[in-house]
């Protein structure tokens, strides 16, 4: 004799099955979304750091400037509280091409600040970013 179901067994039955299905697609989500926050907060940091740098170097050629320290400090004064960075290094060389004209280059390196989910995170994508810029001195 053949087993029928009711419509109440076949609800239970569906209602486990969600149960099962978002306990299995979670960790995806959260993965996913976490992944693009991180993205996204990456992206803004290397946009800050680029302008600082930039702004920075041609600050320094402008004055003559090639001390890395005075440097690092026009890019933190630039940066502000909140660039994201939980610390910045600064290396400026000038070099000199074939034709004498001389160059400013300035190369800054950020380690992006822990938050939540920074365990997570760091598989995800970089923990430091660098920038380079360039100026006639």
């Amino acid at each position: 004799m053949a087993r029928t179901r009711t419509p109440r067994s076949e609800a239970r039955t569906q209602r486990g099955a969600l149960s099962v299905e978002f306990a299995l697609l979670m960790p995806l989500m959260l993965l996913v979304i976490v992944g693009g926050v991180h993205f996204g907060r990456v992206l803004m940091t290397r946009h800050k750091m680029t302008e600082a740098t930039n702004y920075a170097t041609r600050a320094a050629a402008v004055k003559k400037i090639s001390n890395a320290n005075q440097i690092r400090n026009l890019i933190q004064n630039r940066l502000g509280t909140t660039s994201g960075c939980s610390g910045i290094a600064v290396t400026a060389t000038t070099q000199t091409d074939a034709l004498g004209l001389t160059q400013l280059r300035v190369t800054t390196t950020c380690t992006l600040a822990a938050t939540f989910g920074s365990s997570l995170t760091g598989a995800l994508g970089p923990g430091t970013l660098t920038v380079s810029s360039a100026m006639p001195f």
